[in-house]
């Protein structure tokens, strides 16, 4: 039983942590790995959508880089715990405890970058006025509708409206 459980727990942690595993790619949004460039193009498209004020798109500057950063380090912090969660389970017959305690600390972490992404969404909250706080909050409720057609190819980006295969001339 104690095993299965700890099969579990490690599960969870494998599907929420896979990016510690390895350095992110630059397009990476997961633990804060978004660069300036990205910021600029993304705070672009939400002073148009959101009608931001200056003011407004600096403190959300200020608020992507602040992010970043914070969860750079909580990566940081949580990568050693990872690699040696890894190495444990290479072993031929790992000690389930210590593997339950790894598992244990690597949720702590996750908590806590999952504290810091919520303390990031009241002060981007804060940023904005009631109008602009109700457009984000309809944009987060329609998000796992976004991702889940975006997943299955159902939707496109902007470079390619109708889906990555569709041809020009459809």
């Amino acid at each position: 039983m104690l095993v299965r459980s700890i099969a579990v727990a490690l599960l969870a942690v494998c599907v929420s942590l896979p990016a510690l595993s390895q350095q992110p790619p630059s397009s990476h949004h997961m633990w804060g790995m978004v660069s300036d460039e990205k910021i600029d193009r993304a705070l672009k498209t939400l002073q148009t959508t959101l009608d931001l004020s200056p003011s407004q798109v600096t403190s959300i500057r200020q608020l992507a880089q602040s992010r970043r950063e914070s969860l750079r380090s909580i990566r940081e912090q949580s990568r050693p715990k990872f690699e040696q969660l890894m190495s444990m389970l290479r072993q031929p017959n790992p000690d389930p405890a210590a593997v339950g305690r790894t598992v244990i600390e690597l949720k702590g972490i996750h908590e806590q970058a999952r504290t810091k992404q919520a303390d990031f969404d009241n002060q981007l909250s804060s940023i904005l006025n009631p109008a602009q706080q109700k457009t984000v909050n309809d944009l987060r409720r329609q998000a796992p509708t976004f991702m889940a057609l975006r997943s299955i190819g159902l939707l496109g980006t902007a470079e390619h409206p109708g889906g990555m295969f569709t041809r020009e001339s459809e």
